[in-house]
């Protein structure tokens, strides 16, 4: 009966399939390390594209904004440089507003005192206005004071244009014939076809009464210029 070594070969068999499993596990080592790090290094390249695509889009967008930004830069300047001439215009418009609404002014004064001046018969003259500044000072004279008394009340309801009135009033004994020649020189003046009156020949009275009582008047008060259209309130909207 032949016999055969069974421990001896499968020990042989055992160390050549440890070395089998010991080679495979080195192998499967190998090739995950090279599998990783194939996956990193692709991965390192996609990042890679993505973060120079990432960079090129915000490149590109921050160009634009830059580009808009510019243009926004000149924009605002040149609205200011408008602003700046519209301001200037409307300077202009309002100084000539005001020029013209001075050079108004007299023109206006005169007016309103002609307009309050009493009408009719009334021995009413204005011999002198004197004006400083914004201070004016009307000097004439009547033969009745309530004639001098309206006349300043005319003044004073004058809506703001004549304010802070002053009255004084000085009595004086006149020749009558000084009167007589003073009607006649405003006569004369207000129709200088109409024939000249002189002295007794005008009034009869005068050679009864040789005097007569004249009042001599001062109004002193303040003239408001009428102001520019634009220093006027806003007319409300209804």
């Amino acid at each position: 009966m032949i016999r055969v070594n069974l421990l001896e070969g499968t020990a042989e068999h055992r160390v050549s399939v440890q070395k089998t499993k010991v080679a495979a596990r080195r192998g499967q080592q190998l090739f995950m390390v090279a599998s990783a790090l194939l996956i990193f290094l692709i991965a390192l390249g996609v990042d890679h594209l993505w973060t120079n695509n990432a960079h090129a889009d915000a490149q590109s967008e921050l160009d634009r904004e830059q580009e808009v930004a510019k243009k926004l830069e000149a924009d605002i300047q040149r609205k200011n440089e408008l602003e700046a001439e519209i301001k200037q215009v409307d300077e202009r418009i309002k100084v000539i507003k005001q020029l013209r609404a001075e050079q108004k002014g007299p023109v206006a004064m005169m007016s309103a005192i002609n307009e309050r001046m009493p009408g009719g018969p009334a021995d009413f003259r204005l011999e002198q206005i004197i004006q400083k500044g914004s201070h004016l000072q009307i000097i004439g004279t009547s033969l009745n004071q309530q004639v001098i008394a309206d006349f300043s009340r005319q003044l004073e309801f004058s809506n703001g244009l004549f304010s802070s009135l002053m009255l004084s009033i000085e009595g004086q004994e006149v020749k009558l014939d000084d009167i007589a020649d003073r009607k006649e020189a405003d006569r004369k003046e207000a129709d200088p076809k109409e024939p000249a009156k002189k002295g007794k020949d005008a009034d009869p009275k005068a050679e009864r009464v040789e005097t007569a009582r004249v009042f001599k008047f001062t109004i002193d008060c303040d003239y408001n210029k009428p102001r520019a259209e634009e220093s006027k309130p806003a007319t409300p909207s209804k």
